[in-house]
């Protein structure tokens, strides 16, 4: 069955910040030559921010989302406290300083500047990661050329953020957010390494998903690929079912069997909740990773493995390192990269493209043809509260889908979530703010949903002033902005600034 395109899917009214913010520029030179030079001449659509040394990079980067950095080659101005490496080779300090931004953030681009260029100098600091190299005396001779260069830099991180985006999209992780490009960034790393994987991040962020794609996608892509839930699995089960026994190793054990490390063997094992593996078990699986050897239950000689181990907690596993209830050595060892989800409320700039992707995806599954979301249902995604994450929202859209006639209402939404056991059904007249597939007329719905969604169109159609919101609920205007708080509406209200 055809499935139409979701053009009614609003933007969440966020504001898209690749066409419409100023291009974060760092500028790291002792002087503040490069620094009046770009003011002078190319400061429109370039913010700028300048620091005289590299001493506290980490620091000074993660300040903001930097678009570009422009580094000075030579550092001879500064204090010999200040400098990297001896002062002897002071002229050569911005290459240092290069080596830090790349450990760091490999996606920064940086143009370096000197006031004699050498081809040693330049060819060292391309082959490090440098986009550019410019001579002081060419910027000198046209005034364009510099922002020429900035404006090139800027356009090849926005090809190569389009393309990264469209690969992951691809595969099954949506999103164009900040929070997932760097996401995105991370997961490079991981595919192109076989070093063990600790990703971490709240409960339907999609772990498992991350997890299956760097191994698919990664050098063990042809080799199996084991998925165990940690916390699902009984203590006194799991590790049998991590490395296996043998036979008569207890009273039911009437053959032989491998655990899933040596099923895995050659390939990844997804290790899901680890931070609920029992202490005594930690030295054992420590000791897989370390050695690469199980040790059956029962067995009088280990069994060799080449497992990747990937792994993945909803947990906050330092306090648990802290408390003594995981053990630091096997942490570390998990840990080599460590891959943070980003929360759906800390991304909510991918909404429209999740709706989009999970409406068109159960459609096809239920083989329905779905037309789009009404305005009201995709503001009511826009607005709610989503604990679960992504797999609250692939639910929700599953269940609407199963009861949307061509296009998903808000009472397909409602209904969709609704607790049979706090039923009500409210009537109302239907207008023009509200089209006639939304209006209140929610049968099973939940009262405070439909508390909620009273709450939005009341702030929607008195264009988010709420005295007169209030007046048109019937409620004082004190109650109203409890209300607003409580739901967490306060970004409908007109004026607010987040206090």
């Amino acid at each position: 069955m055809r499935v139409l395109r979701l053009d009614s899917v609003t933007d969440c009214g966020i504001l898209d910040l690749e066409r419409s913010s100023m291009v974060k520029v760092l500028i790291i030179d002792d002087g503040d030559d490069i620094t009046n030079y770009c003011h002078q001449f190319i400061s429109d659509g370039f913010e700028y921010d300048h620091i005289r040394n590299g001493k506290s990079l980490s620091r000074d980067l993660k300040k903001k989302d930097y678009g570009l950095v422009l580094l000075d080659k030579s550092f001879t101005k500064i204090d010999r406290s200040e400098l990297l490496g001896p002062v002897e080779e002071a002229d050569n300090e911005g290459l240092r300083i290069l080596t830090g931004i790349k450990r760091l953030d490999q996606s920064i681009p940086v143009i370096m500047v000197t006031a004699h260029a050498d081809y040693d100098s330049m060819s060292s600091a391309l082959h490090m990661g440098a986009f550019d190299y410019v001579e002081w005396g060419a910027l000198q001779k046209d005034y364009l050329f510099l922002k020429v260069k900035m404006e090139r830099a800027i356009q090849w991180v926005k090809s190569a953020r389009n393309e990264l985006v469209e690969k992951y999209n691809r595969w099954g992780l949506i999103g164009k957010s900040e929070p997932m490009v760097r996401l995105f960034q991370q997961m490079e790393i991981a595919l192109n390494s076989d070093s063990t994987v600790l990703l971490r991040g709240e409960t339907g962020t999609g772990k498992d998903l991350i997890a299956s794609i760097i191994h698919h996608h990664g050098p063990r892509a042809s080799k199996p690929f084991v998925s165990v839930n940690c916390a699902a699995i009984p203590p006194t089960l799991l590790e049998r079912e991590l490395l296996g026994h043998e036979k008569g190793a207890y009273t039911d054990a009437k053959e032989a069997r491998a655990g899933k490390f040596e099923l895995a063997n050659g390939g990844t094992i997804f290790l899901n909740e680890i931070g609920e593996l029992p202490r005594d078990l930690q030295a054992k699986l420590l000791r897989v990773v370390e050695d690469k050897q199980v040790d059956r239950i029962g067995a009088s000689s280990p069994v060799k493995v080449d497992v990747r181990v990937i792994s993945a907690t909803n947990r906050e596993i330092e306090e648990a390192v802290k408390k003594g209830d995981f053990r630091s050595d096997l942490y570390y060892r998990l840990k080599v990269l460590d891959l943070r989800l980003p929360p759906l409320k800390k991304r909510i700039q991918d909404l429209p493209l999740l709706m989009e992707h999970f409406v068109l995806l159960k459609s096809d599954k239920a083989n329905k043809e779905i037309a789009g979301i009404t305005r009201e249902a995709s503001d009511y995604l826009c607005h709610r509260e989503w604990e679960g994450n992504v797999r609250e929202l692939e639910n929700l859209i599953e269940k609407a889908v199963e009861r949307a006639d061509r296009l998903i209402t808000l009472k397909d939404l409602l209904e969709s979530k609704a607790d049979p056991g706090k039923s009500a059904t409210v009537h109302g007249s239907c207008t023009e703010e509200m089209p006639a597939e939304d209006c209140a007329v929610f049968k099973n719905a939940d009262m405070g949903q439909i508390e909620k969604v009273a709450i939005m169109h009341a702030l929607r159609s008195h264009q988010g002033l709420v005295e007169p919101a209030s007046k048109a609920l019937g409620i004082s205007k004190a109650s109203m902005y409890s209300k607003i708080k409580e739901l967490g509406l306060s970004d409908m209200v007109r004026g607010y600034t987040g206090r």
